[in-house]
């Protein structure tokens, strides 16, 4: 039988224990969160869009499913920190990554799902048409793509650049560094947005943003080389030989890499742990040509066609 001061304390009691349960829920409805530290912050969140709708993303303990129609996820309420982030889906490679949540901000990030086993088919010995390349001139010896165009950039036996035929001043148009690494004997190429330069050695891949700075993806931003050139950033390194690189088409954050015996889609962004998928693995391979949707590939006397997801 309960006392009179039995039922008073329990009353209070219960009080208290409802008003401490409240409190976690309420700083929830606002906003904000209690870290592992006990410090109370305002949420952020995590935003993945993914090549593939009906992609799992784990947060930590949370999951969210990629929409059909816009293929993104959103996971909201995250307290600031560092969580592991997991993209996955039956047939793909896996994609993982460690990225920073910070208050009242959506980390945002683009993921590529590779497939396991790429479609693709042999063409034989003989050489298959493909998009023109090359500017239609005579004797040009070094030139570079504009991306989405018809046009080029054209080094002249004379050290001057050109667009097409006209005189091209590429020091005011993209700063001396751009020109500079276009001079150089590396290999570059022109990202598919036309906002840097990406050129690499034998054993790695950097890129030059020479577009407006405040357009340069967070990511980026975070892995550039040295604090007095915040517009350079290193991309890629390897023990291997890089054979060729290329920009992955419709992902202007992915390049597709020919490395030793194989070809890789790879993410620019190592910030976090960089992914990177294999494509097509066999001897040497060239690549020959990156659309839409399919590359073709030169390896052991064959070319092959290789459906890329997009």
């Amino acid at each position: 039988m309960l006392t009179k001061t039995r039922r008073r304390i329990l009353f209070y009691s219960s009080i208290f224990v409802f008003f401490v349960a409240a409190i976690p829920i309420l700083l929830y409805s606002f906003g904000y969160g209690i870290s592992r530290d006990f410090k109370i912050s305002k949420t952020g969140g995590i935003f993945i869009q993914t090549s593939e709708a009906g992609a799992d993303v784990f947060v930590g303990s949370k999951h969210k499913r990629t929409s059909l129609l816009g293929k993104s996820g959103l996971i909201k309420n995250l307290v600031p920190g560092i969580y592991k982030v997991s993209v996955r889906k039956e047939g793909f490679w896996d994609w993982e990554k460690s990225l920073d949540v910070f208050s009242e901000t959506v980390t945002a990030r683009t993921v590529l799902l590779v497939p396991r086993n790429p479609s693709g088919k042999i063409l034989g010995t003989t050489t298959p048409q493909i998009k023109k390349t090359k500017p239609p001139y005579a004797s040009i010896k070094k030139f570079w793509a504009i991306p989405k165009t018809e046009d080029f950039i054209i080094l002249g036996e004379d050290k001057k650049f050109y667009k097409n035929k006209e005189s091209f001043d590429i020091y005011q148009e993209f700063g001396t560094t751009t020109a500079e690494i276009l001079l150089s004997k590396r290999e570059s190429i022109f990202d598919e947005t036309f906002s840097r330069v990406i050129y690499w050695d034998k054993n790695s891949i950097n890129s030059y943003w020479f577009a407006d700075l405040d357009q340069m993806p967070q990511w980026e931003k975070q892995l550039k080389i040295g604090d007095l050139e915040p517009r350079a950033t290193k991309l890629f390194q390897t023990n291997k030989a890089i054979r060729a690189v290329a920009q992955y088409p419709g992902w202007p954050d992915w390049l597709i890499i020919a490395v030793s015996d194989g070809v890789w889609a790879t993410e620019m962004d190592s910030y976090g742990g960089q992914n990177s998928f294999p494509i097509y693995q066999g001897k040497e391979p060239k690549i020959i040509s990156i659309e839409s949707e399919q590359s073709i590939i030169f390896d052991d006397g064959n070319y092959l066609e290789i459906f890329l997801p997009s």
